[in-house]
């Protein structure tokens, strides 16, 4: 989760340098993945199949939304205003993972994540001045941590639903190749193909360590978490990373890193000791098999199991 938390924390400073239009980039982030996820995943041994991919087009086709969205958001909006809106994040799963994941918050939870919450807001409008944005930015900030969240609960059911283990690899290679599919129509009627002369010399440095960190290794190891720590918990967890990328964003693109930010900071770290000094509390099993499975006549393909036994597997 530290891994995580560091790959996407330094993902918005570093994304933000490409100065290629956003469409065209995270095109290229997406189809320049597929290949070296897949030669990654045929040398470690795994295949792909048409049960992963069923299972992985869901996911795919909201992350390939998300990064036209979190692309697009860099052109119009400061990585504060992107890091207040993400960090809200906590806040929509703690109202859905319970009906959808069979997880229940309890107080002590919820109470950390407000708090959490509250820690990543000082960091970010601890800036002051650099929070200034327009309402387009604004707009594209809430729809990218609106398409994350999608992308995260359904990574997460999907792979509770699955009657035989995903790793996380194959999962990723999956879900990239379903984004790049999404992508491209939107590019093709948006952008002109001349675009892709705009990206520099620069930009492939940038994009590398976008597709390599953030994607690929970010990626992953998150698919491999979210296997291991409840969804409400791993999303508090992940509010570190606006802490990391407003520090990272001070020596790269000039925004203050001020006392206020440093105390929210603090905060934000607390919440996620507390969090993690308290196991959640667990639904019946009854409850969160069909909560995460639903019916086996949902999938005559095999792919749902009515028993609880993934959800038990996928919390363990």
């Amino acid at each position: 989760m530290v891994g995580v938390v560091l790959a996407w924390g330094m993902g918005p400073p570093i994304s933000k340098l490409i100065t290629a239009p956003a469409l065209i980039t995270a095109s290229s982030r997406l189809w320049l993945s597929v290949p070296l996820l897949l030669t990654w995943m045929y040398a470690t041994g795994h295949r792909l199949s048409w049960r992963l991919l069923r299972l992985t087009a869901p996911a795919g086709v909201v992350f390939g939304l998300n990064m036209c969205l979190v692309f697009s958001a860099f052109h119009h909006a400061s990585i504060a205003t992107l890091s207040v809106m993400s960090a809200l994040q906590p806040g929509v799963v703690l109202v859905v993972a319970g009906p959808l994941l069979g997880e229940r918050a309890t107080w002590w939870h919820r109470s950390w994540t407000a708090v959490g919450v509250g820690g990543a807001v000082l960091v970010i409008l601890g800036a002051g001045s650099a929070m200034r944005t327009s309402t387009v930015g604004i707009a594209l900030s809430v729809g990218a941590m609106l398409s994350f969240t999608g992308y995260f609960l359904l990574t997460r059911v999907a792979r509770a639903k699955a009657t035989e283990p995903i790793d996380a690899l194959s999962w990723m290679a999956g879900v990239t190749i379903f984004s790049a599919v999404t992508v491209t129509p939107l590019l093709l009627l948006t952008e002109p193909l001349a675009g892709f002369g705009k990206l520099g010399g620069r930009d492939w440095l940038w994009l590398a360590w976008a597709i390599i960190v953030t994607g690929i290794v970010g990626h992953v190891l998150m698919a491999w978490v979210l296997r291991h720590i409840d969804a409400s918990k791993a999303s508090l967890y992940l509010l570190s990373m606006n802490v990391v990328a407003v520090m990272a964003a001070w020596p790269i693109h000039h925004e203050p890193l001020t006392v206020v930010q440093m105390l929210g900071g603090l905060v934000v770290l607390g919440a996620v000791a507390a969090v993690i000094s308290r196991p959640a509390a667990k639904v019946g099993a009854a409850t969160a098999a069909t909560a995460v499975a639903g019916s086996p006549a949902e999938d005559p393909g095999g792919d749902v199991d009515a028993t609880p036994a993934p959800v038990v597997q996928a919390r363990q």
